[in-house]
């Protein structure tokens, strides 16, 4: 198969099989670099009877496999080569989340003993009497009647 033949077979689609007739070790390595500049994954090498293999793919969806994929794309767009002279550094991994804050660890009392200090003050007690007025002992009055014109 022909690089242009092999590239078209990795259209996007989440699962590619290929089963090139008689492909040579160096031919078969070809593909798969073709794949992973396209970001795929060789998924299975199955034998296909007497002509060989079949190769099974699988579209890799990480983010540094998206990122080389759409810099392929972009440089077929403009008429460069399938695969770059070399490939390009991937980038760095993520830095690592920073330490959660500690606080203080909690210091038990022990039972018996003096207790050290003043006691702690009374609770405060709450204001008496209702937070909320009481309902009216009687409904309001209705509204005024609507005035009326003169001469009606």
């Amino acid at each position: 198969m022909d690089d242009d033949a092999v590239r078209a077979s990795f259209d996007g689609r989440s699962r590619v099989e290929l089963r090139p007739h008689r492909v040579t070790a160096a031919g078969r390595q070809r593909i798969e670099e073709i794949a992973h500049a396209l970001g795929y994954r060789l998924l299975a090498v199955e034998p296909n009877g007497f002509y060989g293999v079949r190769l099974v793919f699988e579209r890799d969806e990480a983010p540094h496999t998206r990122r080389r994929r759409e810099l392929t794309v972009a440089r077929l767009r403009a008429g460069g080569p399938l695969l770059p002279a070399s490939e390009p550094p991937s980038p760095p991994p993520p830095s690592p989340p920073p330490p959660a804050p500690s606080s203080p660890p909690v210091r038990q009392r022990r039972p018996g003993g003096i207790p050290s200090g003043p006691p702690p003050p009374p609770p405060v007690a709450a204001p008496a009497g209702p937070r909320i007025p009481p309902p009216p002992a009687y409904p309001p009055p209705p509204p005024p009647p609507p005035p009326v014109a003169p001469g009606t």
